[in-house]
């Protein structure tokens, strides 16, 4: 699967986006897998005490996990997704 990563989330990972071969069932399962990868800044990104944090969103194939069944979304290899940091301004 494709995944792609903006703003911070891409300072953390050192790239804008990556193949990924690994087994990932669902979004829960990719997320601790990157975890893994890229330690404790990005799970500070992604996850806040075990659930999804408040400050990332995760689309998978351009629909928010949120509205989906957010950690347990799941995936299959063909799918984009891509985490971005919520951002406010005005």
């Amino acid at each position: 699967m494709l995944v792609k990563y903006f703003a911070d989330i891409r300072t953390v990972t050192g790239r804008g986006e990556q193949q990924w071969t690994k087994a990932a069932p669902t979004v829960r399962a990719l997320a601790s897998e990157l975890v893994s990868e890229y330690g404790a800044a990005f799970e500070k990104k992604v996850f806040h005490e075990g659930r999804l944090s408040d400050s990332i969103i995760i689309l998978v194939n351009g629909r928010d996990v949120a509205l989906q069944n957010g950690l347990e979304t799941p995936l299959s290899p063909e799918d984009t997704v891509v985490f971005f940091p919520m951002v406010a301004g005005g």
